[in-house]
């Protein structure tokens, strides 16, 4: 247990020097690259260790491979077993994690995202202290402070980042769209978004993919449209209570969730994200809100190619980015702790960097990576994380509140999508914040 624990999460505020800077490095970027730079730099481990996640759709799993390889390269006695968790948009994975905690059985490394959900681990005490292995392997020159303080508490790092997504971004199929004679800009209004789905609807296109079957996604949906319609300064005044949730502008934009939920298919509550992603590329709907790992899916999974089959956009300011990171910790107490070093060593690489979010979608942490190597829209969002206004994602447990604001927005999603109240919904949203505040 640790005493006096604070949470140093900043927002992600990264510089643009660091991540631009990238832009001119040299390093190559292939998964035998990435495995040759593990073994300068990773030790011979041996044994068995435990990687565990909720990592198992097409794109995830590719990526988390790419990390196995990497790690097996440069330690070739050494074996990975690939612990992931299907269902549940995670809850099933963080249910096992539980339980094998309780039960002493920790795994070597497992994921999990900074904020509370990583303040959680760290308050029990079954994550190791870090610091000095970001001091022996240099991380701390190459790592934005900023994105270091995200994973810091009272002066400890407790995780290695292997990319930051950008939750906020709207996906389309170019062709289905293009050939309904609808132009999409780089950025859209609401009300651009509505105009777009009357169109589309009058060519017989169901305009909005979604795969609610966890309510994640509708929260995330939600959360997106309030974020582009009230600015990021009003998002934030919203985690830190400064805005009340009964805003007039803040009800006005869950008056507009409500209305998007009648553009989207029929099936929603039968599909997960995936199923919304794959109606997407199949043509069978023109739009998706979700996390850029569903490009990673796109092109991975799908093998659809970045702004020929598919091209996206950004509700309200695009230089707004919602931040969703993902990260793996080293378990205290686990059988092989040699194990655990070796792996985040080799996902923490320039070279595994790249190779693992060229699959995932993500845009890398380490600011000594050449960009160049990731697609078009990979690019523009390391930028954007670069230059633009860093926004940390409720719905994804991100930003600087308890976690129990983050369970409140699923729950009150829930109970909107049944009765269409946003008045209601925003009211409770605003007593939850305030209770949770104590």
């Amino acid at each position: 247990m640790i005493p006096s624990m604070r949470i140093a999460y900043v927002g992600l505020a990264v510089s643009g020097a660091l991540l631009l800077a990238a832009c001119g490095s040299t390093s190559s970027g292939t998964s035998s690259t990435a495995a040759s730079a593990a073994s300068s730099t990773t030790s011979g481990a041996t044994g068995s260790a435990d990687v565990f996640s909720s990592w198992t759709s097409g794109s995830e799993s590719a990526a988390l491979q790419s990390l196995f390889d990497a790690t097996k390269s440069a330690n070739p006695n050494l074996e990975l077993v690939n612990a992931a968790v299907a269902g549940g948009a995670g809850v099933n994975s963080k249910q096992v994690l539980a339980t094998r905690l309780a039960a002493g059985d920790v795994p070597e490394s497992w994921k999990t995202n900074p904020g509370s959900e990583l303040g959680d681990f760290v308050k029990q005490g079954v994550v190791a202290d870090l610091t000095g292995l970001y001091a022996s392997e240099g991380w701390d020159k190459v790592v934005p402070k900023e994105l270091i303080d995200s994973m810091s508490y009272d002066g400890k790092t407790y995780a290695a980042l292997t990319g930051v997504h950008r939750a906020n971004v709207l996906w389309y199929n170019k062709p289905l769209v293009e050939g309904a004679g609808v132009t999409v800009p780089a950025t859209i209004t609401f009300a651009n978004f509505a105009t777009i789905a009357a169109q589309l609807q009058s060519k017989g296109i169901t305009p909005l993919c979604l795969g609610d079957k966890d309510t994640w996604t509708a929260a995330q949906l939600l959360e997106e449209i309030v974020v582009g319609e009230i600015g990021a300064d009003s998002w934030n005044r919203l985690m830190d209570g400064t805005l009340s949730w009964s805003d007039p502008k803040v009800v006005q934009a869950v008056t507009d969730f409500n209305t998007a939920l009648t553009w989207t298919n029929k099936d929603h509550k039968s599909l997960d994200w995936t199923g919304a992603v794959s109606g997407l590329a199949d043509g069978t709907c023109a739009f998706n809100l979700m996390g850029d790992w569903a490009y990673g899916e796109l092109t991975t999974k799908h093998h659809k190619v970045d702004g020929t089959d598919f091209g996206y956009t950004i509700i309200g300011d695009p230089n707004t980015f919602v931040t969703v990171s993902d990260a793996f910790v080293q378990g205290v107490g686990s059988k092989n702790p040699a194990g655990a070093v070796a792996f985040l060593k080799a996902l923490m690489t320039p070279e595994g960097q790249i190779a693992f979010n060229k699959l995932k979608g993500s845009a890398p942490v380490r600011s000594d990576v050449d960009l160049s190597q990731l697609g078009v829209y990979q690019q523009g969002a390391a930028k954007t994380l670069a230059d633009g206004v860093k926004v940390a994602s409720l719905v994804h447990g991100q930003a600087p509140v308890p976690a129990a604001d983050s369970a409140a927005l699923a729950n009150n999603v829930a109970a909107l999508e049944a009765s269409g109240d946003a008045a209601a919904f925003c009211a409770a949203m605003a007593k939850a914040f305030k209770s949770n505040a104590g």
